[in-house]
């Protein structure tokens, strides 16, 4: 059984030189998410008609354009200078779309989200309406929250605590809202909280969202309010955000009328025994698993029938209820402990606090999730379990498998391509930057020139466009393998005994955040191609294996001291991969944070470095303040704490001694890199900038590796060989 673990992303600490820190979202959860992503889109794509873009190779590097094989979900805004005019009918609206109908507003702004001394709450404003009032749902509203994320509610907002709002999210908001663009609380730090106005255009009330000051990112939209039930939604100016769904909906109801599709029993007495502390055996025991298909739309529920009802105060302290459901290759999973539950939907790679897309009740558990193509005719397996979350170990085991019919109502709009239609609620249309598939760009790059997963160390791959990346991270590298023991734990995806392959780095949009520098971006190639080798490895402490220097991820802790063995831009440098050099002054060390080259340990562990090239370093333990566990330090930070010293020994106690050893290991590295574009032919700008970084990586690989190791990143086509003649 495999369990995908939920993506652990910390904010990392201030990084010294930079604008916001630095997050990289390297890990086996990760891993384990993208593998699936993968397979799931390998198993549906021939719903996906288009025949594959071209691989193009210019200047020594890739250039593709994206299809839906290698950014499925990717679906952006495209409402900009336009109006959306719903009219109430029937039960639900007449809705077309019109040219820009725009208030500008007026006076200064009832709040300025963006603040940080704003009363509580705030993230929303109540706002009591006076004079003519308009009506929503067909009943005058005098009172109603506005958001910070640009929805109007008639009840105090609850937060979304996913990414995007999908068709999913959209589908099941559970309360009513009113919203020309609705965005979550996990937006990119480079999107600011909007300025709020709120204006009367005769008996009109008009909201507008101003969002101007963001570093990336921006917006300026409107909902108007009639007395008549009449909305009009305006999008004045979009600066590079193309997510947010406007949405228009009563709140979801649990009780929809369901028809079953499918469904299993299972036997009492079948779960694994010792694995379920005896308060929580009934909530473990699985009854019964149906899925069943909502109001006759693309909307499902798998649902759980548990022998007990899930008592959140029998769950001991410390403890957790784990349940899976998996449909094909898609996962969801939903943990519960005393205070709630943490669900991952079908196709996320995120965990929701409490989110809607599960349902528990009494013995039932519920997991939503929306059909994908095709409309019918699709067979999936189904399988649930319940889980013993410290293990993974399964307790109780069903499985069926569910035959999806064609659904008669989308819950998604295509709404900027309507004249005049008339929809029922909700009403919505999900724009979502889509999920970047790293092994569909290496495996089309591959089938496009032949190339061997043995030759290249490493694929930088940058796009021209946003991608839900910057949600959660700055980059990431996933499924390389060296083909080296000794620098890790036993694993079956790494070492001698397995495959050579490169390391996909996904290093997002080409200018983003900290692609938007020299120095930070040379940090970052640097940083994600270093995890090819780093950091992995455990030292041992009092005889036994640990992870004193690494505790929560492949990232030295902010109390590690890592100073770089050959300066990169200036001198007292550190490990890109994270820690700082320490000075020990007046009692209390003092870190230096400029995170730009490579430590000794990092040299060996990548075979640029014998063991005995490596000084001795240490960490410091018990810091106060505490320094993070990942990443960097503050610059300048005073801590006190007690110094570990660490020695190359205790790493090879570990691990073992590297192999192939530093004299035999390799000196020439290759790296492509390739530019996904949105849709277009790159241009000559793009063109320079992927080779302006191209130039970065291998002058500062170089330089960071004192010359002992040489990066290649140009392509170049071998002509095939003519036939001799004769």
């Amino acid at each position: 059984m495999r369990i995908l673990l939920s993506l652990f992303l910390l904010a990392a600490a201030p990084f010294a030189t930079a604008e916001e820190p630095f997050v990289c979202a390297t890990s086996e959860s990760n891993d384990a998410y993208l593998r699936a992503l993968h397979e799931r889109n390998q198993a549906r794509r021939g719903w996906i008609e288009n025949a594959d873009t071209p691989v193009l190779a210019r200047e020594g590097a890739f250039y593709i354009q994206r299809d839906d094989k290698l950014v499925p979900g990717y679906r952006p805004f495209d409402l900009q200078g336009q109006s959306l005019v719903l009219e109430p009918s029937g039960s639900g609206f007449k809705v077309r779309r019109v040219a820009l109908h725009w208030v500008e507003p007026t006076g200064e702004p009832l709040r300025d989200f963006a603040a940080t001394n704003n009363p509580a709450p705030a993230n929303y404003v109540r706002y009591d309406i006076t004079g003519t009032l308009p009506q929503l749902f067909g009943q005058s509203v005098s009172t109603i929250y506005i958001s910070a994320f640009n929805g109007i509610h008639l009840i105090p907002p609850k937060e979304s605590g996913a990414y995007q709002i999908d068709a999913l999210e959209a589908a099941i908001y559970p309360d009513a809202v009113v919203s020309p663009l609705l965005i979550t609380n996990r937006k990119p730090s480079r999107l600011a909280l909007p300025l709020l106005f709120v204006n009367r255009d005769g008996a009109n009330v008009v909201i507008t969202w101003r969002s101007t000051t963001g570093v990336s990112f921006g917006y300026d939209v409107q909902a108007e309010l009639h007395p008549d039930g009449s909305i009009v939604f305006s999008y004045r100016e979009m600066r590079d955000i193309r997510w947010g769904t406007p949405i228009v909906s009563r709140g979801f109801d649990p009780a929809t009328a369901a028809r079953s599709l499918n469904f299993i029993d299972d036997s009492r007495g079948d779960l694994v025994a010792g694995l379920s502390p005896s308060t929580l055996t009934d909530a473990n025991d699985i009854r019964r698993v149906e899925v069943l298909r909502l109001g006759e739309s693309n909307l499902f529920v798998v649902r759980f029938t548990l022998n007990g009802a899930v008592n959140y105060a029998s769950i001991p302290v410390g403890q957790s209820l784990r349940y899976v459901a998996q449909l094909g290759t898609s996962q969801a999973w939903l943990d519960v402990d005393r205070n709630g539950w943490s669900i991952t939907p079908f196709g996320s790679n995120s965990s929701n606090s409490n989110g809607p897309e599960a349902r528990i009740s009494g013995n039932t558990v519920e997991f939503y999730g929306t059909q994908m193509p095709p409309d019918g005719g699709l067979t999936d397996v189904l399988r649930a379990w319940s889980v013993q979350p410290s293990t993974n170990r399964t307790i109780d085991f069903a499985t069926t498998s569910v035959t999806f019919d064609v659904p008669q109502k989308q819950i998604a709009t295509d709404l900027s391509s309507v004249a005049s239609v008339e929809l029922q609620l909700p009403i919505t249309e999900p724009f979502v930057l889509g999920t970047f598939d790293p092994a569909a760009v290496w495996g089309r790059m591959q089938k496009t020139y032949g190339l061997s997963s043995y030759d290249y160390d490493g694929i930088a791959m940058y796009q021209s466009f946003y991608t839900d990346i910057i949600f959660y991270a700055g980059a990431y590298s996933t499924g390389g393998n060296p083909a080296v023991d000794g620098i890790a734990p036993p694993s079956t995806v790494r070492g001698t005994t397995i495959p050579r392959a490169p390391a996909l780095l996904h290093m997002n949009q080409l200018t983003y955040g900290w692609n938007a520098t020299t120095k930070n971006a040379s940090n970052v190639i640097l940083h994600e191609l270093g995890h090819r080798w780093l950091y992995f490895f455990r030292i041992l402490e009092g005889g036994a294996p640990t992870r004193s220097l690494n505790p929560v991820s492949a990232h030295p802790a902010g109390f590690v001291s890592t100073p770089a063995a050959f300066k990169v831009f200036e001198d007292g440098e550190s490990s890109v991969m994270g820690g700082a050099t320490f000075n020990f002054e007046g009692g209390r060390y003092v870190a230096h944070a400029t995170n730009y080259g490579y430590s000794w340990t990092d040299l060996y562990l990548m075979g640029l470095a014998a063991p005995e090239e490596v000084p001795p370093w240490y960490y410091i333990s018990n810091t106060s303040p505490a320094l993070p566990n990942e990443y960097w330090p503050a610059e300048g930070v005073s801590v006190t704490g007690t110094r570990r010293d660490v020695t190359i020994n205790q790493l090879t106690g570990a691990e073992g001694a590297r192999n192939p050893s530093t004299a035999l290991s390799q000196r020439l590295f290759r790296v492509l890199f390739v530019l996904v574009t949105d849709g277009t032919e790159p241009t000559p700008i793009e063109i320079a900038k992927v080779n302006e970084w191209r130039g970065i990586l291998e002058r500062n690989f170089a330089i960071a590796t004192g010359q002992r190791g040489r990066i290649e990143t140009d392509y170049v086509t071998v002509p095939k060989k003519r036939a001799a003649r004769h």
